[in-house]
């Protein structure tokens, strides 16, 4: 049967209808897209073709006192393959035997890598040496891409190691100086446009620097490097030969508060150091400024400095020594050797390190003076060493709610009061130095891209006691080394010059007390009329129990005879009493 015409009719008008619309609903996209979308997707497409990077800026070096690098930056290559490149077996070749041979590298594992990327861009190599990379740039070698980069050389190995720090991956300071100063060091990066091909091939001459990087800053440390690697050599020693668990060892110029070494043990090394293993990380704050510790008899000083400065002892006031005193109704302290000395002066508390002396002056000082006193030694606050870490010193005060009468005793002479060593030095640089509380620092000058150095002001931070109370207490620290009437012979007295110090050993406490272990110190001074080093030798835990006088003032004397004779000043010990 014949279908009728019309109804052949409508059903073609209905597929021609909807091709009909669909056209024009084509072409009002195109429509859409040429007019409402072009400014859009021009710039969208613009953009994939422009490219807006960083250029980071040129980080400063860090130099130590005499100019000497400590840590610079030097230009390095980071080598990248463009995949694309490497379709050709004959490129592939030619371009692997040209990298590998300049980097030590397998040509035919080079290919490898390469090709199983596809068509992306594949690194080969970091921190490439400069003129390597620029060889390599030279030689047009197909598929190589060379981004610049720098790499942190430190000339002198592990020596400052725990001072200077390090950087992190990202090129930004992560430990000592380098994290400290970063932003000093680190400057600001500037901003580089530039425009590609759809090759994804930067278009020669077509970028331009958006702005300038401000480049870094060099850093001018207090640290002598000859001085650094005396001390921390010192220390490695010491803690071998008196089985310690550790150690610090501070040179410090008592009247400007320069650092001029700071040695710890353990302490960061970059030759072995490894950052995936949690056991090192302790190693990168410096124990120095971040430690607390009881100074035990080195206390004494600050003790009598107070004392002698309010005026309610002398020198020669004298005192008696039954060898123990009680505080309270219960509790009773002993001299470290349980020994009694008698009649003895102040300076003879010191010279003997008489633990009862030393809670004589204390409590003829009273509690609150006493604390005031500490205070202004820098004890309670922060020292504001530019590393980073510190803690302030710990200790009960008369308005604190659990403090008694044996705090003040025992504070005395040096325990129930913790500190770090940079604070414990800085307090003694203020008794020997004419009475100023210096803030002690690292950084010395700093010098910009164009050469012009910035120093920086020695900072005093306030008056802890008399330049008269200064010059007593220097009396009297030198007849704990050189007695008059050569009773004795001090381990802490140098061969070549005059000095002055003090030693302590502390047992280190634990909870509801102490246990048999020990810190052993000397802190001394020299040479005794215009003193220019002040030296801090401690040792941590020294399995062998030497005193401080015994272990650590025999490495004061040392330093302090090869570290001035470095320094070219001239010896004047010729009334010393002779070493044995």
């Amino acid at each position: 049967m014949t279908e009728p015409r019309a109804g052949r009719s409508r059903r073609l008008l209905v597929p021609a209808a909807l091709a009909t619309l669909g056209c024009a609903g084509l072409l009002g996209r195109v429509v859409y897209i040429q007019v409402y979308q072009h400014d859009v997707l021009s710039a969208e497409a613009q953009a994939e073709l422009e490219v807006d990077n960083t250029v980071y800026a040129r980080r400063g070096a860090i130099l130590d006192r005499n100019g000497d690098v400590l840590a610079t930056s030097v230009a390095t290559w980071d080598i990248y393959v463009r995949a694309k490149d490497w379709v050709v077996p004959e490129d592939a070749i030619a371009g692997s035997t040209a990298i590998a041979t300049a980097l030590r590298m397998d040509a035919a594992q080079l290919r490898t890598k390469v090709s199983a990327v596809g068509t992306g861009d594949v690194k080969i190599a970091t921190d490439v040496d400069y003129d390597t990379g620029k060889a390599l740039i030279d030689a047009k070698v197909k598929g190589l891409e060379a981004l610049g980069n720098t790499k942190r050389v430190k000339p002198n190995g592990d020596i400052g190691a725990s001072i200077i720090g390090l950087l992190g991956y990202d090129n930004s300071g992560i430990a000592g100086m380098e994290s400290s100063l970063n932003r000093v060091l680190a400057g600001l990066p500037g901003r580089v446009f530039f425009e590609r091909d759809t090759t994804g091939d930067p278009i020669p001459y077509a970028q331009h620097v958006t702005h300038d990087p401000e480049q870094g800053k060099d850093i001018v440390l207090t640290i002598d490097r000859v001085l650094q690697d005396m001390a921390e050599k010192a220390l490695n020693n010491a803690v071998v030969a008196h089985r310690a668990k550790g150690g610090t060892v501070i040179m410090m110029d008592p009247y400007t508060g320069d650092i001029l070494a700071l040695a710890t043990n353990p302490s960061l090394k970059y030759s072995t150091l490894n950052l995936d293993d949690n056991g090192q990380l302790a190693l990168l704050k410096n124990a120095a400024v971040t430690d607390l510790y009881e100074p035990g008899s080195v206390m004494k000083v600050v003790t009598a400095a107070a004392a002698i400065d309010a005026g309610v002892v002398t020198a020669d006031t004298w005192y008696h020594d039954s060898g123990s005193i009680k505080i309270g109704t219960d509790t009773e302290l002993k001299n470290f050797d349980n020994g009694s000395y008698g009649d003895q002066t102040m300076t003879g508390v010191l010279q003997h390190s008489i633990n009862t002396g030393a809670v004589f002056m204390a409590q003829k000082l009273g509690a609150t003076a006493f604390t005031r006193y500490l205070e202004r030694f820098g004890f309670g606050s922060t020292s504001g060493i530019e590393l980073s870490g510190e803690p302030e010193a710990i200790f009960r005060r008369p308005d604190d709610e659990a403090w008694t009468e044996v705090d003040l005793a025992t504070q005395s002479f040096g325990q129930s009061i913790s500190v770090t060593p940079v604070q414990m030095t800085t307090a003694f640089a203020a008794v020997i130095n004419g009475g100023n509380l210096i803030q002690p620092r690292l950084v010395r000058a700093t010098i910009d891209a164009q050469g012009r150095r910035e120093d920086i002001p020695v900072k005093v931070r306030g008056q802890a006691i008399s330049a008269q109370t200064s010059a007593t207490l220097r009396e009297m620290m030198r007849k704990v080394v050189d007695p008059p009437d050569g009773s004795y012979y001090h381990p802490g007295n140098p061969r070549d010059y005059t000095a002055g110090g003090k030693s302590g050993t502390a047992n280190i406490p634990v909870p509801n007390g102490y246990n048999d272990t020990q810190i052993a110190s000397f802190i001394g001074f020299a040479p005794f009329d215009s003193p220019r080093l002040l030296i801090m030798v401690k040792l941590d835990n020294n399995a062998d129990l030497l005193t401080g006088t015994t272990a650590a003032a025999p490495i004061f004397a040392d330093l302090v005879d090869r570290s001035l004779a470095y320094m070219k000043v001239r010896p004047d010990a010729g009334d010393l009493v002779a070493r044995p």
